[in-house]
């Protein structure tokens, strides 16, 4: 019997497959962890696609640093002492804002905030964003959307992003513009902006020609971030991959990593899939949970079974999604409402869910309430078990099953794919 222990909330659930029906373990490529105050300063001193951050930021005046929200792992109170101490003679500490990207997400609590920054809450000013309130537009992208950001962004002097870069189902990558749209973008922006998630180029690990991404570049530039210091993060969250530099170029080399190690070539799609979102904060609620579905869905057959683990302490995660599911009597209903009121914020990723369930039965084990689970037309439990019996009813005793430690930073890819 084969055991795994799998990150579940800010704990560990112990998964047991047997041997004769492990199919194999498909995650990322070992990414050891690096020792970021010298990996930092080489980045600092040779940052790609510029001469000198520093000198981006002289003359100092107004400076807003944008950093990802509680939902992110992003180690911004280990990565921001370490600029300020290559730019503190530069800009006045009074000058300086950190401006928490929520994008639509709710703001962080007070807990999340002092996990994110700790004593830096005390030394510079923090602020988090609004997507309804307090923006400005800025411009329009060539496709005609009128980017709205924080004013804050709008009015700085200068503008860094700190972000963490991996796989986004329909952005292509996370990090790098993504925390200027939707970081600090106003709704009707990100609205219009992933609007565009039926385009055939808007998918996961897809840059160029992603209408999504490629607005989300025309936003950065229409704000004018000065430079961009992104990390890519291992299955332990830990730091494996610092890039610092221009926006465009320095992504760019964190995409080349995370592609190198991350995508995955599957061996076949299993019977069964068991994924687990990778614990807090990405199972936070069932909303980002799902990216963790996603890949996961690609890993399996038509007609197989995932069985998810995502604590959700949070809950859905978002009213437009959950109201989709709730007028809904089944995953079919949710696409019939994407039909008559197209796009909205938060529906796209209940007719994602719907797409998923048009072929595969998902099994969720989370602290969600049963009926809750049941209403997202998924089926509540409490051991891989139950998913592995249903495996044997379906596929008879050979079932296949492949498990997924780190399912939302795994992208499997097959020839069939």
């Amino acid at each position: 019997m084969a055991r795994f222990d799998l990150a579940y909330g800010r704990a560990t659930v112990s998964v047991n497959v047997p041997d004769a029906n492990l199919l194999g373990t498909l995650k990322p490529r070992d990414m050891p962890a690096v020792d970021l105050p010298s990996v930092f300063a080489s980045a600092w001193n040779s940052p790609i696609g510029m001469a000198d951050p520093a000198a981006a930021l002289r003359g100092g005046g107004k400076t807003v640093f944008v950093i990802t929200d509680h939902t992110r792992k992003t180690p911004t109170r280990l990565l921001f002492p370490l600029i300020w101490e290559r730019i503190c003679g530069l800009v006045s500490p009074a000058d300086v804002t950190l401006l928490v990207a929520t994008g639509t997400h709710r703001a962080p609590t007070e807990d999340e905030l002092e996990r994110m920054l700790g004593d830096l809450r005390r030394s510079f000013t923090v602020a988090i964003h609004n997507c309804d309130r307090d923006v400005v537009e800025i411009g329009k992208s060539s496709r005609g959307t009128p980017i709205f950001v924080n004013r804050l962004v709008a009015e700085a002097d200068h503008v860094v992003t700190i972000g963490h870069v991996g796989m986004h189902y329909y952005a292509g990558y996370s990090g790098g513009r993504k925390n200027i749209l939707p970081g600090v973008a106003g709704r009707a922006t990100i609205e219009a902006n992933h609007a565009q998630m039926s385009h055939p180029q808007s998918q996961a690990c897809v840059y160029e020609g992603n209408p999504i991404s490629e607005e989300m570049v025309e936003a950065a530039r229409l704000v004018g971030v000065d430079f961009v210091v992104d990390v890519v993060m291992n299955g332990r969250g830990e730091i494996a991959k610092l890039i610092i530099g221009d926006p465009e170029g320095a992504h760019a080399e964190a995409r080349r990593f995370w592609d190198e190690h991350c995508v995955v070539r599957l061996p076949e799609r299993a019977d069964v899939v068991i994924a687990s979102a990778g614990g807090h904060p990405k199972d936070i609620d069932l909303y980002q949970a799902y990216k963790a579905q996603y890949t996961a869905a690609r890993a399996v057959r038509d007609g197989g079974i995932i069985y998810l683990l995502a604590a959700c302490p949070d809950g859905i995660g978002h009213g437009v999604f959950q109201d989709w599911i709730e007028r809904s009597a089944c995953p079919a209903d949710v696409l019939s409402i994407f039909e008559c009121e197209g796009f909205k914020l938060g529906g796209h990723k209940a007719v994602y869910l719907a797409q998923d369930l048009a072929r595969v039965l998902v099994y969720l084990q989370s602290e969600l309430p049963e009926d809750t689970v049941r209403r997202f037309f998924l089926r509540p439990a409490t051991d891989p078990r139950a998913a592995l019996a249903e495996a044997e009813k379906r596929f008879g005793k050979t079932y296949r099953v492949l498990v997924m430690p780190h399912a939302g930073e795994t992208f499997p890819i097959s020839d069939a794919a």
